[in-house]
């Protein structure tokens, strides 16, 4: 009898997975497409304000040989990013602001290199939270040094705490790199860098008390980074290196050095009380309408930090990697609570210096929600935890759609409800209250049914849900949907979208008068500020004058731009049209109801426009 062959063959069913491609590295992959499509999509949908079109002006200048140095007040950083992209790619609103959207998406992907501190869930939390934040969002795509400094602070806290517990050298590389570009990038790095000290300081003062091994940590890397041989050496040439090239544009600016030089002084000034500056409550403000789910994250994280130090901890994540004593989340939760207090005590408390309490708290608040989640797993039955989150949440849904409908009914319209003719308000906040009342009874329910734990469990479960919903609301709409509205509290003091016409306008006659849309004669009023001079640039046979008003004759072009201004000597022989420049608007005067219906919608008086300016045509052909 023969013996049976029970080999199997393998079938080749085409390549392997790559082993590197593991479910988390996919989530970082979906964040990361996540982050980029919310910055680089529409990139240029919002015209440039004063202090961006500055900045391009400067870059689009030097890159097309009109100034050999960059005039005052330039961001290195962003001039040398703008002169490459310039010169590469042409200029223009999108492309103006490619470093700062690849900085954002830099920021939100950085959290992984955090995962052995904050746990693989609360890194990944973290990443979200940032991809998602609508201030990093916002900021990433706006021409402005805030975002780059915060990819930058976080890349050096990465860096250095990475090389607390590993002791590898590539860590203090990328640490010595972000922190020269970052002194490139604006005055709010060296906010960052008192931050440091300053913690540093407070863990020397615990080690003389003899409280806490975050000193001695620091002691143990320095003494290792100075016992590696040459490793001090390339950490200077890496900063020295990273500093200079994004100061000098590489080489090509020398005296961007000089324009470094000028952040320290700039940070100095800011603590300068300004005339027109920001009231304090105008940042507390944009943190809650804004930045509401990190910032009630961050705080049940700071919850559990504390409950960790009295040793009342039941999980921690899971260590990747041996740690030192240094600790991360005593870092995060100052760095949040000092640049608070520095960002309140600025002159001029403008929304992009909130950046730098938006970072940590999201730290914080991915460390905190995987925190949460264990001890929703511990306490509460997920049955029960979803019967109960779901109901919550439809009455929350209910109890906001009527608190809407109130906010935006006019006040004289009445209503008939069992004979009883009402005000609509009053109908409308009678089911407020009924809903209030409901979510009282919910509570009652979930007490008696499984105690006190159920209760906070579905309470942060729904709130985790209705803040996240709103904050993806409240991005689309700052950076989407009310690009160029004051009333979205980070436009501050936007360019309408409405001076896009008047380049429409100026290329139109330009083609109907000499059959070319840029080669038209135009007078230029210098005081008109950088965004008319970013969106004329390409208007070669441009004469530019400070003021016509000085001027001892009419302009002899046949178009002319100028401020909206009283008897300016313009002649008889022009028409105008004007064109807002600048719009503001501010929150204070707004009594409870539009202040809530402002909150929840946006929607407010109309903001005003303080600048405009005048695009003049000669009738004579």
């Amino acid at each position: 009898m023969e013996a049976t062959d029970w080999t199997v063959e393998s079938i080749d069913t085409g390549p392997a997975p790559a082993p590197w491609l593991t479910v988390e590295r996919a989530a970082y992959v979906a964040v990361g497409l996540l982050a980029a499509a919310l910055r680089f999509f529409q990139l240029g949908l919002r015209p440039l304000t004063e202090a961006e079109a500055a900045q391009a002006l400067a870059a689009f200048r030097f890159s097309h040989g009109a100034i050999q140095a960059a005039p005052a007040g330039t961001i290195p950083a962003l001039f040398t990013g703008n002169v490459a992209a310039f010169t590469l790619f042409g200029a223009g609103d999108t492309i103006s602001r490619w470093l700062p959207a690849l900085a954002g998406l830099i920021l939100a992907l950085l959290p992984y290199g955090l995962r052995g501190r904050l746990g693989r869930g609360g890194a990944l939390t973290a990443s979200l939270l940032l991809a998602l934040s609508p201030v990093a969002v916002y900021y990433s795509r706006a021409l402005d040094g805030a975002i780059l400094v915060a990819a930058c602070g976080l890349a050096m806290a990465a860096g250095l705490v990475s090389y607390f517990d590993s002791r590898r050298p590539a860590s203090l590389y990328l640490a010595a790199a972000a922190l020269g570009l970052g002194l490139c990038a604006g005055p709010a790095m060296l906010t960052l860098l008192l931050i440091f000290g300053l913690y540093a300081a407070c863990l020397f003062a615990l080690a003389r008390l003899n409280r806490g091994g975050g000193w001695s940590a620091l002691m143990d890397a320095w003494s290792a980074a100075r016992n590696e041989p040459g490793l001090l050496t390339r950490l200077g040439v890496i900063l020295a290196a990273g500093f200079g090239l994004a100061a000098t544009t590489l080489v090509l600016h020398p005296a961007g050095i000089g324009n470094a030089a000028d952040l320290l002084a700039a940070w100095i000034r800011g603590f300068v009380p300004e005339p027109g500056g920001q009231h304090p409550v105008y940042l507390v403000l944009v943190m809650l309408r804004y930045e509401l789910l990190v910032l009630f994250l961050g705080l049940v994280a700071v919850g559990w930090w504390i409950r960790l130090r009295r040793g009342h901890a039941f999980w921690l994540p899971p260590q990747a990697q041996p740690r030192s004593a240094f600790s991360h989340t005593g870092l995060l939760v100052f760095w949040a609570a000092s640049a608070g207090i520095l960002v309140l005590a600025t002159g001029d408390r403008l929304p992009a210096s909130l950046l730098l309490v938006v970072v940590p708290l999201a730290l914080l608040a991915g460390q905190g929600l995987e925190q949460t989640w264990h001890w929703l797993a511990w306490h509460a039955p997920w049955r029960d935890l979803a019967i109960i989150t779901a109901a919550a949440l439809g009455l929350v849904v209910f109890l906001y759609l009527w608190v809407g409908r109130a906010t935006l009914t006019a006040d004289s319209s009445t209503v008939s409800i069992l004979g009883l003719t009402l005000y609509t308000t009053t109908g409308y906040l009678l089911l407020v209250l009924l809903a209030v009342l409901l979510l009282v009874a919910l509570v009652a329910v979930a007490w008696y049914w499984r105690g006190t734990r159920l209760v906070l469990a579905s309470a942060w479960l729904t709130a985790v849900v209705i803040l996240a919903l709103f904050g993806f609301r409240t991005m689309w709409g700052a950076s989407f949907a009310n690009t160029a509205d004051p009333r979205e509290l980070l436009n501050l003091q936007p360019t309408p979208l409405e001076v896009r016409y008047l380049v429409t306008e100026l290329e139109t006659l330009s083609e109907t008068r000499v059959n070319d849309t840029h080669a038209l004669p135009v007078t230029v009023e210098t005081q008109a500020g950088p965004v008319v001079a970013w969106y004329l640039r390409d208007f070669a046979k441009q004469t530019t004058v400070d003021s016509l008003a000085n001027q001892p004759a009419p302009p002899d072009t046949p178009a002319v731009v100028t401020l909206a201004a009283q008897g300016l000597p313009i002649g008889e022989t022009f028409r105008g049209q004007s064109f807002p420049l600048r719009a503001h608007w501010q929150p204070w005067g707004l009594n409870g109801r539009q202040w809530l219906r402002w909150f929840l919608f946006a929607e407010a008086h109309q903001p005003a426009v303080d600048r405009e300016a005048v695009l003049w045509a000669s009738t004579q052909e």
